[in-house]
């Protein structure tokens, strides 16, 4: 019936545009049969004001387009900024506290709220973001932070910079860790060396560092 019902609308469809297409086009036809039945000077003036009328109205329409689609380019940009402010809040505030508050109530608070970040995302975001979130969610479900976590998290956060017309130029990769990790330069070369390196392993190359350190400042 739903099939039916759809062939039915687009023949309706095709039937205007035809009709459309035909009016006009009798239109076109009229015009000029009457051009050549008047004086050439008339005629002249006749298609001169034609010309003017149809540049303006396609000027006027064209203007009035872009204009409208500016503004909602705006609308959607700054909807966008509010999401994604909002998830960057409430994921860089669980960021810094991790380790401080207990995993399994953490995420039992954050289940609404992802879910209602999953729901705005569906509906105002670009397909890239989409997957990159889809992407960096899968992999943090396995439960193991390494440094695909890192550069997934970074993936998501350029498509976010992406979706909001923010260029990436200049950004190299590795840009999150040196940003949010204490010891971001450690974690490139660890990772460089071994690219499935999880951030226990991270954690106790910082210690080792610190108590080289020690030593080296108390010799």
């Amino acid at each position: 019936m739903n099939h039916l019902k759809s062939f039915i609308l687009g023949l309706v469809g095709i039937a205007i545009l035809a009709g459309l297409a035909a009016l006009i086009g009798w239109v076109v036809y009229a015009f000029f049969q009457y051009l050549s039945l008047v004086p050439k000077e008339l005629g002249a003036a006749l298609v001169a004001a034609a010309a003017t009328t149809l540049v303006a109205t396609v000027t006027v329409m064209v203007g009035r387009y872009y204009e409208r689609r500016k503004e909602l380019d705006a609308l959607y940009r700054e909807k966008k900024t509010e999401i994604y402010d909002e998830f960057l809040k409430e994921f860089f505030t669980l960021f810094w506290s991790a380790g401080e508050t207990d995993a399994a109530e953490t995420e039992k608070d954050l289940v609404p709220f992802l879910r209602e970040f999953t729901r705005k995302l569906v509906l105002w975001s670009g397909p890239e973001v989409i997957e990159s979130f889809v992407a960096w969610k899968d992999h943090l479900a396995k439960g193991t932070p390494d440094a695909k976590s890192i550069f997934l998290t970074e993936a998501f956060l350029l498509a976010i910079r992406t979706d909001l017309r923010h260029s990436n130029r200049g950004l190299r990769k590795g840009f999150f860790a040196r940003l949010f990790l204490r010891e971001g330069g450690l974690f490139l070369t660890m990772a460089a060396k071994n690219p499935d390196v999880t951030l226990t392993a991270l954690a106790e190359a910082e210690k080792a560092l610190k108590t080289q350190q020690a030593e080296a400042e108390g010799g």
